[in-house]
């Protein structure tokens, strides 16, 4: 019988709660005052990198993408020290955090859908 999950799909869920949790109260700056969420995490075959994919509700006008993306790939080494404790792994994976804008792009779609289909409803009753 073949196995649902395999070690790096359960180890990549793993890295995406502890991380989310690392960042939401263990990351003190105050640049952070947005909302991050780990949309994803993808780790290699030999579980030593990880591609980390955020997103944010709202960006502060200081702070934009760019730069929240520079600030915690700098603290990466300290989120990296924190997974040590937190997870039991021989090797913890170098972390490299990526932007994620599925979700502004499937809200995108999603209106271009209902302005379609209110056109479509608006001619038909003409």
């Amino acid at each position: 019988m073949e196995k649902s999950f395999s070690r790096s799909s359960k180890i990549s869920q793993e890295l995406q709660k502890k991380i989310a949790i690392i960042i939401q109260y263990f990351l003190r700056d105050p640049r952070f005052k947005t909302i991050i969420t780990i949309s994803e995490v993808i780790v290699s075959k030999d579980l030593s990198y990880a591609q980390v994919f955020v997103s944010c509700l709202e960006i502060n006008n200081n702070l934009s993408i760019k730069k929240l993306l520079v600030l915690l790939n700098k603290a990466s080494g300290y989120i990296r020290k924190l997974l040590c404790k937190k997870l039991k792994l021989r090797i913890i994976p170098n972390i490299v955090f990526y932007h994620d804008n599925s979700f502004l792009k499937g809200n995108r779609i999603s209106l271009l859908l209902n302005q379609l289909t209110q056109k479509k409803i608006l001619s038909n009753k003409a």
